[in-house]
C-alpha cells in the first residue's frame, strides 16, 4: 500500500518546485529513497533471486519502468523551448536549455547527471540519476545480505556525521550519491527485518497499524513546518523527517488496505506519482502561458500557479499512466515471466 503514499510525497516536491513551500521537496526525496531502498531490495530477493537471468531481467524492467516515461519528459521539454524560445525556459528555471555538446545530449538521455549537471531538460531528474546508481548495486548485490546492508548503512551514517561535524553545507548530505547511502540502505535493512518488524507491529499495534500511518504522515507536515518556523529544517528537523519516513515504510509495506483507502485507489494513486515528478514543471510552465493569454501573468514560485497547476499536472499524469506506462507495464510483465 505504497501507492498514495509515493504520489502525496511527489506532491510534495511539486509544492515545493511550483509554490511558495520552502524546503518540503528535499524532504519527500528521502522518503523516495528510502521507500526504493526496501522495494529494489525486496523484488531482487523475491523476484530475480540474484540469478545472471533473473538480474538481466531486473535490469530490463528498471530501464523499461524509468526511461519510456522520462523521454516523454525530455520531449515536453524540447518542445517547450521550441515555442517559447531558451530565454523564456531557462528565465523559467536555469536548467531547461538545449545541450550544446553531444556529451551534455548524452547525459540528458542516458540520465546521467553529476552533482549540478546542466542543462537538465527534465530538471528533478538529477534525484533519477542517484536512483538509478543504487538500483545497480541492489541488482548486483550490494543488499543481498544482512551483514553488507549493515555495512553500508555504517557508511551512510558515517557520511552525514563526518559532513555535519566537518560544518559543510546542507547540499553535500542531499544531492551526492554517497549522502543517498543512509535512506536507501535504511530501506534495504527493513526488508531483512520486515518479519520481525511485522511480528511487531502485530503486537503493538494489531489493527490500527494503518491509521496509525496516517498519524505518521501528519506528524512529516507538522515536523516540516516546525523546522521552517524553527530555522532547523536542514539540521534535526531533516533527520527526524528521515526518521518518520522509515516509520512509513515499515507501517505500510505489509498493509493490502487502509483506512478510507481502497487496494484499487491505492494503485491509481501510485501509478501517478511517476509522471507527477516528471512533467510537473513542464505543465506549469505551459499554464504560464495560456494564463498570460487571459491577463494574468505569474512567475514561479507562486502559490496561485501552484493551485492551478496541480489539477492539470494530475490529469495530465493520468493520460500519461493510460497511455504509455500501461502498455510498458504489459511488456514488463513479459518480462518477468521470462525464462
Amino acid at each position: 500500500m505504497f501507492g498514495t503514499y509515493r504520489t502525496l510525497l511527489a506532491l510534495m516536491v511539486v509544492t515545493f518546485h511550483i509554490g511558495r513551500v520552502p524546503i518540503i521537496g528535499e524532504y519527500a526525496v528521502f522518503g523516495f529513497y528510502t521507500l526504493s531502498g526496501y522495494l529494489m531490495t525486496l523484488i531482487m530477493q523475491k523476484n530475480y533471486h540474484y540469478t545472471l537471468s533473473g538480474t538481466g531481467k531486473y535490469a530490463l524492467n528498471r530501464f523499461l519502468r524509468i526511461y519510456p516515461l522520462y523521454w516523454i519528459s525530455i520531449v515536453m521539454s524540447l518542445a517547450l523551448i521550441a515555442g517559447l524560445g531558451e530565454e523564456a525556459t531557462r528565465a523559467y528555471h536555469h536548467a531547461i536549455f538545449l545541450p550544446d555538446t553531444l556529451a551534455n545530449w548524452l547525459k540528458n538521455i542516458l540520465l546521467i547527471f553529476p552533482s549540478g549537471s546542466l542543462p537538465r531538460l527534465t530538471p528533478p531528474a538529477w534525484a533519477l540519476t542517484v536512483e538509478l546508481f543504487y538500483y545497480i548495486c541492489i541488482g548486483l548485490g550490494l543488499s543481498r545480505y544482512r551483514w553488507l546492508v549493515f555495512v553500508w548503512l555504517s557508511a551512510g551514517v558515517g557520511y552525514h556525521i563526518v559532513t555535519y561535524l566537518a560544518g559543510m553545507e546542507f547540499s553535500y548530505r542531499y544531492y551526492p550519491i554517497e549522502a543517498a547511502s543512509l535512506p536507501f540502505a535504511t530501506g534495504a535493512l527493513i526488508y531483512h527485518y520486515k518479519d520481525r518488524i511485522d511480528a511487531w507491529l502485530s503486537r503493538t499495534l494489531g489493527s490500527y497499524s494503518g491509521s496509525v500511518s496516517y498519524l505518521v504522515f501528519g506528524m512529516v507536515i507538522i515536523n516540516w513546518y516546525t523546522g521552517v518556523k524553527t530555522g532547523h529544517s536542514h539540521g534535526i528537523s531533516f533527520y527526524i523527517n528521515y526518521v518518520l519516513c522509515v516509520m512509513m515504510v515499515m507501517l505500510l509495506m505489509s498493509r493490502t488496505t487502509l483506512p478510507f483507502i481502497s487496494r484499487r485507489f491505492d494503485k491509481w494513486m501510485g501509478d501517478l506519482s511517476y509522471p507527477i515528478y516528471l512533467i510537473h514543471y513542464q505543465v506549469a510552465l505551459f499554464v504560464i502561458v495560456v494564463l498570460q493569454w487571459t491577463g494574468t501573468h505569474l512567475t514561479r514560485p507562486d502559490n496561485l500557479l501552484m493551485a492551478v497547476s496541480i489539477p492539470i499536472i494530475m490529469l495530465v499524469s493520468l493520460l500519461l499512466a493510460k497511455t504509455v506506462e500501461l502498455p510498458v507495464e504489459g511488456v514488463r510483465s513479459m518480462v518477468k515471466k521470462w525464462r
